[in-house]
């Protein structure tokens, strides 16, 4: 970890990324924060599963029939890119990913047609830790 890295306001997003950088600036009170992967040939792909409740009722009722609230919508996978340092990960390990969470490795990368998946923990908060919503709801 790089102690003092400063701030970079990022000015443009069109065609490219472009900043100004602040050696000063505090990053903690930045509002948002950008992750980033040197692109090299290293790197991995990697599955993220988020999975949701199975009922969309937070308590069913005496009366309530549980078809009625069946969450048809449980488990999201998004695509991302890994550094190559995953690659040492085992079946079971628990890793924390920054600004996203903690996940548990359900496969460990074997190659680029069977890549890393990782299933997030769920931390009992409805707001994902970074501010960033995942693809379900997360009651």
């Amino acid at each position: 970890m790089i102690d003092n890295a400063g701030v970079v306001q990022i000015t443009k997003v069109e065609g490219g990324l472009e900043g100004t950088f602040t050696p000063d600036g505090d990053v903690k009170a930045a509002k948002r924060k950008l992750s980033w992967l040197a692109d090299v040939p290293e790197n991995i792909p990697v599955i993220l599963s988020e999975f949701d409740n199975l009922i969309s009722k937070e308590k069913l009722e005496e009366d309530d029939k549980f078809e009625d609230f069946i969450n048809p919508d449980t488990q999201a996978e998004t695509e991302v890119i890994g550094d190559p340092g995953l690659k040492t990960l085992k079946e079971q390990d628990i890793i924390q990913l920054e600004r996203r969470g903690f996940y548990r490795v359900d496969r460990p990368y074997v190659n680029e047609s069977k890549p890393l998946m990782l299933f997030m923990i769920p931390d009992g908060k409805k707001k994902a830790m970074s501010g960033l919503d995942g693809k379900l709801a997360h009651r």
